[in-house]
């Protein structure tokens, strides 16, 4: 999906830009960038969280436009919310050659459209087999307290390791596993390794010639990535625009995403590109069934078109039809729009740009896996949302953005409106920093609020050491709230990431929030090593 971005120049020798989030699942974060080269393993994405600048992830994997990471603590991000980088003045492009990045799948729940992603062709003939290895090993701790509950710490450690033309042969591999648990909570890990111990991908890839290739292992398909990770079989083939695919498999276990032969799934999709000099235009098309315990789970299709042919506009479509429900227990063949994603992106010129986007979906059914559940589901109505934003930045020192959404639902007492915008100053004289001056607009069927913030970036050490200090003041008032109606929150944020090498990254991030009783911390820590 190509992205409204804005670069955001927060100092000369250390600009901010603009992404989009792609795709999410329960693990990960996927983020796509219209430049190539703007982010590196080990930088952190931030999300403007009541108009701050807050920490969501660090990238575990980049590709040239994308990178994955886990969040850094629960999110309500969703797709398209727009994130932040802080961009080196030395860091190189990424070369196109680095795979995209690859992470779990959304574990049988509400799923999320995903833009489709872009893999190196290697279907060209005579493209040399270059050997590539890299990979990263890095520790998290995400700390919690505050003076109403006891301190709570989590630790997570994760490897990655990818290997393209192993000896310049036709084999190549793909390992991406954490281990993840809480500190003095053992029992919990030995009762079940898998609940700490995750695979999110342990494959080979074999290209059968320069246009077939056939993997196996666990494996996301970002042709089909709203499948997620698929424990099995997969083959794809080239013949000019076009591209066939097939997957045969077993999908990781919704508990702690462990193999479970019983659930097994198959599907295929044909997908058509154009590149030319006047842009791009995607079309995929993909028929999944997926099984539970021998039994029909679930049987849809998958639609996803992705156009920027015409100057200065992107089209992207994204839809969902489910295939199959169960009606007095009775298995019925039927057509059930499950979700449909629109948006329109239109760059007026350098200085401005607009973005409109329509969401509806409804729950995903999954007859069999969660059939003690089915009368809630399907009660739920379809949840509809409009958003429009405003991107413009009159010089190179000033930036701001205007954003609107409306979201509603058919048994809403009153539909969400909420109306977000931010100012930045880059290289503010006098102190060299870049400050942006946000508000926050939101009311709904339980609180009208508002929230202003302020946020400082400096670079202490050019392309080394940087830090950031923010503040925001939330006035929301509750209806119908037993605690109040009124609620002020005080909310104080610290970050320092420190380049100690080139492939060495180091970040630490504090967040407080202070009521009038009331106090919470939390502390984020991070170290990454790439090789």
């Amino acid at each position: 999906m190509t992205l409204s971005i804005l670069n955001l120049y927060g100092q000369e020798d250390r600009p901010i830009a603009e992404g989009k989030v792609s795709y999410i699942t329960l693990q990960n974060i996927y983020v796509k960038f219209e430049t190539s080269g703007l982010v590196q393993p080990g930088d952190t994405v931030f999300i403007r969280k009541d108009q701050a600048l807050v920490p969501l992830f660090v990238t575990e994997s980049v590709s040239s436009l994308s990178c994955v990471g886990k969040p850094v603590a629960k999110t309500d991000i969703k797709v398209s919310d727009v994130v932040v980088i802080k961009v080196k003045k030395s860091s190189k492009p990424t070369p196109r050659k680095d795979k995209i990045p690859t992470g779990p799948s959304s574990l049988r729940t509400d799923s999320v459209q995903s833009p489709e992603s872009k893999l190196p062709d290697k279907s060209v003939p005579g493209l040399e087999r270059a050997e590539r290895i890299w990979g990263r090993l890095s520790a998290t701790s995400y700390s919690s307290f505050s003076n109403t509950s006891d301190f709570n710490q989590r630790m997570r450690y994760t490897f990655t390791l990818s290997a393209d033309h192993i000896s310049g042969g036709r084999i190549s591999t793909d390992t991406y596993i954490t281990f993840t648990h809480k500190l003095n909570e053992w029992a919990t890990v030995k009762n079940n390794i898998f609940d700490a111990f995750k695979i999110y991908s342990l494959s080979v890839n074999y290209d059968v010639t320069n246009k077939t290739q056939v993997a196996v292992g666990r494996k996301i398909n970002p042709k089909i990535a709203s499948i997620g990770a698929i424990d099995g079989l997969q083959a794809e083939t080239k013949a000019g625009n076009f591209t066939l695919g097939a997957v045969a498999g077993t999908s990781p276990d919704y508990t702690d995403y462990s193999f479970n032969p019983k659930l097994f799934e198959y599907g295929g999709y044909i997908s058509h590109d154009i590149n030319n000099k006047s842009g791009n235009m995607s079309s995929s098309l993909a028929f999944f069934q997926q099984t539970s315990h021998g039994m029909t789970d679930r049987r849809f299709a998958y639609f996803q078109h992705d156009n920027s042919l015409i100057k200065n506009i992107n089209l992207f479509v994204s839809s969902e039809v489910d295939l199959y429900a169960l009606k007095d227990s009775i298995p019925t063949n039927t057509i059930s729009l499950t979700s449909l994603y629109l948006s329109l992106r239109y760059r007026v010129s350098k200085q401005l740009s607009a973005y409109l986007s329509y969401d509806a979906r409804k729950n995903v059914i999954y007859y069999e896996t969660f059939k003690n559940y089915l009368d809630l589901l399907l009660q739920d109505a379809t949840r509809q949302g409009y958003q429009l934003r405003i991107n413009y930045r009159p010089s190179n020192s000033i930036s701001s953005s205007l954003t609107g959404g409306y979201r509603f639902q058919k048994n809403d007492i009153h539909p969400m409106l909420n109306v977000n915008g931010f100012l930045t100053f880059s290289k503010v004289p006098g102190i060299n920093s870049s400050v942006t001056f946000s508000t926050n607009w939101i009311q709904s069927s339980y609180v009208d609020g508002m929230i202003y913030g302020v946020q400082l970036d400096k670079e202490l050490v050019p392309s080394k050491l940087s830090a950031g200090i923010n503040y925001r003041l939330v006035d929301n008032k509750y209806l119908n709230a037993t605690s109040g109606p009124r609620s002020l929150q005080h909310m104080a944020a610290l970050e320092l990431s420190w380049q100690i090498s080139k492939k060495m990254y180091f970040s630490a991030n504090y967040d407080g929030t202070f009521e009038k009783s009331n106090k919470y911390h939390s502390i984020y820590v991070s170290l990454t090593q790439r090789f």
